[in-house]
């Protein structure tokens, strides 16, 4: 018997590089409301947390200026940024090897669940996993709420279930949620594995490794 029936996946930087769609959804935020240009690092450092925390940290945006700023990013992300990403190498080979071996597949993602959804589409994803937990603008969840969301839809116990991730957010994520955490180091976040702090599950140095950390037996 395998360690995990359910392996949950972030998105960004996980399963594929969206960052060009991010950054062009930034820069044109920035057009529409007349934002001062931010450095290359600052807007990166969009990747992968709420897009609230984003805009507030880097333009200081508060109440209806940041809920517009929100609106018009993700109205570039659905109308052109969700073709603007390139899924990592061996993804697909992994998710299918996954499910072939009889695990659950779900992701937990804060981009919106529309977008995601389209992203899944567009290349071919969506089949390929049981459930997607996206966010939702009229009540934002985080990324914990994500993954219970995920348990609970699966009906899967915590200790069966894990997450893998590319940053510290996500680690936060699956320590609120209580459940495992795999860190991959080819995305944003983590870039090796000096970088991994804490005494994750495993570390993934490609999606490869991913499958060989998952596919473990109970002993």
């Amino acid at each position: 018997m395998y360690k995990y029936d359910l392996v949950i996946f972030d998105l960004d930087g996980t399963l594929a590089d969206t960052s060009p769609g991010i950054l062009n959804s930034i820069r044109y935020v920035q057009a529409k409301m007349g934002l001062p240009e931010i450095t290359l690092a600052a807007m990166y450092s969009h990747v992968g947390p709420p897009m609230e925390e984003s805009y507030h940290r880097n333009f200081a945006l508060e109440g209806e200026a940041l809920a517009r700023a929100v609106a018009l990013h993700k109205e570039y992300a659905m109308r052109q940024g969700y073709r603007e990403i390139c899924l990592y190498p061996g993804i697909v080979q992994t998710l299918q090897k996954l499910r072939a071996s009889g695990l659950k597949t779900a992701v937990a993602t804060l981009k919106a669940q529309s977008t995601a959804e389209k992203i899944f589409r567009e290349y071919g994803l969506f089949g390929l996993f049981d459930f997607i937990a996206g966010t939702d603008s009229a009540a934002p969840k985080s990324k914990a709420q994500l993954i219970s969301d995920c348990l609970a839809a699966l009906h899967c116990e915590k200790e069966r279930a894990v997450l893998v991730g590319d940053s510290a957010y996500d680690a936060v994520g699956a320590r609120e949620a209580g459940v495992p955490f795999i860190a991959v180091t080819y995305g944003f976040g983590f870039k090796c594995a000096d970088d991994v702090a804490e005494p994750f599950a495993a570390v993934a140095e490609s999606a490869e490794k991913i499958a060989d950390a998952v596919l473990q037996t109970d002993g």
